[in-house]
């Protein structure tokens, strides 16, 4: 059984699969991002470094079950960092506006 919220409507996450690809773990944080594309989300990475994400442009290399994400960039947000970071560096994901969590680990 699959818990993991469905991409808001009219976005797709597309995953790659053969049988060599491991199962992405990381959908439920994707589609988060996907539904907050144009709004800024505060990315708490692993480290302790603090990303502004607007939107997230995404991808698979063969068997990896987590992404590697390239912020702002698609499009381009003018005056805003471009990060690279692979979702399983993510810890949590809070609304700047609120400081409610929008996303976390179980």
């Amino acid at each position: 059984m699959n818990d993991e919220p469905s991409p808001p409507e009219g976005h797709r996450v597309e995953m790659a699969s053969s049988g060599l690809d491991a199962a992405p773990r990381d959908e439920a944080l994707l589609a988060m991002f996907l539904e907050r594309d144009g709004s800024p989300s505060r990315v708490v990475l692993r480290d302790g470094n603090i990303l502004t994400v607007l939107n997230v442009a995404w991808g698979y290399d063969v068997g990896d079950e987590y992404s590697h994400v390239t912020s702002n960039v698609s499009p381009a947000v003018e005056g805003s960092a471009v990060d690279l970071f692979f979702t399983n560096d993510v810890d949590h994901v809070l609304d700047p506006a609120t400081d409610v969590i929008l996303f976390a680990w179980p």
